[in-house]
């Protein structure tokens, strides 16, 4: 099964940077989006997104923050549609 990395950098100057990549299994897929965030901020500090009353989020996204605890971006990593099939 293939696992999908959604990532989004947040970025108030040019925008917003939306990543996407294709992992064999969770954790390289955690341990890319984890290298991504190092990019910004040496110890970025994961925590799991607890949505707002009456939002909807991606189930397993995780906010990172930088060392003063603003907010640098966020991802998930979830199973490929793709690789689900019926029958």
């Amino acid at each position: 099964m293939k696992i999908i990395l959604i990532l989004v950098l947040f970025n108030l100057q040019s925008g917003s940077e939306v990543i996407t990549a294709e992992f064999d299994d969770a954790r390289a897929c955690d341990l890319a989006a984890l290298r991504t965030f190092q990019g910004v901020t040496a110890e970025p500090d994961m925590r799991p997104l607890d949505p707002a009353e009456g939002a909807s989020a991606i189930e397993g996204t995780v906010i990172a923050h930088d060392s003063d605890g603003a907010e640098i971006g966020m991802y998930s990593c979830n199973p490929s549609r793709s690789d689900r099939r019926e029958g």
